[in-house]
């Protein structure tokens, strides 16, 4: 989760002064948030997948309009995470399980508990490495996850640049500035 906040003193200098000439300058904010809202949105759909990166597309609104900054938000447990990186730890169990095989992809290790296959751990705790969880079938051994005490993710942003968003709201100064005038 996370929130980046844009304020009206961050535009060009002239368009600054002219949006501030403006009775209520709440509209335009809103838009401007709508419009990186919509940016971001756009982006984390574009990343692909079944589920995950829709969900952070959906997590992400406008949270707060304010007299001269807006604030959009993720409200994503991920959404941060994807963006900047980091590590990962489990939170209520021993270990991480990433999946290794298409048979346990999208799946957790429970589920496969109930399903006559009896789950073993095979290697040994090394590092951050615990070892495989997989099953037995015959004598070959079908692994399903790898274990781990912790992930260092790298970055994987989404998130509208702060460049993309200063440009989103210079053109859209630049647009209700001309609609102001034409109104005069």
């Amino acid at each position: 989760m996370f929130t980046a906040t844009h304020n009206m003193p961050d535009l060009d200098r002239a368009l600054t002064r002219l949006m501030r000439r403006l009775a209520d300058p709440k509209p335009f904010l809103t838009v401007w948030g709508q419009r990186t809202a919509k940016t971001a949105r756009t982006t984390a759909r574009g990343k692909g997948g079944r589920r995950f990166w829709r969900e952070i597309a959906r997590s992400v609104r406008v949270r707060s309009v304010g007299a001269d900054t807006v604030s959009v938000h993720t409200a994503h447990v991920a959404g941060a995470q994807k963006e900047f990186g980091g590590t990962i730890r489990p939170k209520n169990a021993k270990a991480l399980t990433i999946p290794v095989s298409d048979e346990a992809r999208g799946k957790r290790a429970s589920e496969f508990e109930g399903g006559g296959r009896d789950l073993f751990v095979l290697g040994r705790d090394k590092g951050d490495t615990i070892g495989l969880l997989g099953y037995s079938e015959g004598n070959r051994f079908h692994a399903l996850f790898v274990l781990r005490k912790r992930v260092v993710q790298d970055p994987d942003p989404w998130w509208p640049t702060p460049a993309q968003t200063l440009r989103t709201g210079n053109d859209e100064a630049s647009r209700w500035a001309q609609r102001e005038l034409g109104r005069a």
